[in-house]
């Protein structure tokens, strides 16, 4: 079995370090300011009968800066960290930190598919106590300006919060259980 697992590292590193080209930058980092349109948002509450209750609430939706930084794993596959700042507009805002993959698929171009994930933080402990954040996107490389690469991205995000030991975001609620939001949204960044 050790030998399996030594064999395994082996082939590998031999197949990252081949499949690099050393014109490529391994590390790339990037700035977006992401405009997210709410699609569907449930709230799960208790009310004073002590009964469960979903609603649909109507989101405005939310803006969130983010930053990225990418490593190079291999020519067309990228592993990105990120933080942000969110502001859902009639809610809370949040820190979200996370994790995904890119894959690129044109050469010599930084168009791109993700799949991030992100946890929130809460700004405010009464607003939520943990947040989970899926994010699904297209990126576009589209121009050059000052020496930096000009990105235009399409996404899907699925938000879930649970709000337990939170103030209740409506009038008849007695007690909160979580927030489920889907957006659709676009992005604007600079490759640095």
């Amino acid at each position: 079995m050790k030998n399996l697992i030594i064999v395994s590292i082996i082939v590998c590193s031999s197949f990252s370090v081949f499949c690099q080209d050393n014109k490529i930058k391994k590390w790339n980092s990037q700035v977006f300011l992401d405009l997210n349109a709410s699609n569907k948002t449930t709230y799960a509450y208790t009310d004073a009968e002590n009964i469960g209750r979903e609603l649909r609430l109507n989101g405005k939706g939310s803006i969130e800066i983010e930053y990225n930084l990418d490593y190079r794993l291999l020519k067309k596959l990228a592993l990105t960290g990120n933080i942000g700042l969110t502001n859902y507009n009639s809610f809370f805002g949040s820190l979200k930190t996370g994790a995904g993959l890119k894959l690129l698929y044109i050469e010599d171009s930084y168009h791109y598919l993700t799949l991030q994930y992100g946890f929130h933080i809460p700004l405010n402990t009464d607003d939520f106590r943990e947040g989970h954040q899926i994010k699904i996107g297209q990126v576009f490389d589209v121009a050059n300006i000052f020496n930096k690469r000009l990105l235009l991205g399409v996404y899907y995000i699925s938000d879930f919060f649970y709000t337990n030991d939170s103030k209740p975001l409506i009038d008849n609620a007695v007690k909160s259980s979580s927030l489920k939001a889907s957006a659709y949204g676009i992005s604007l960044g600079i490759k640095f």
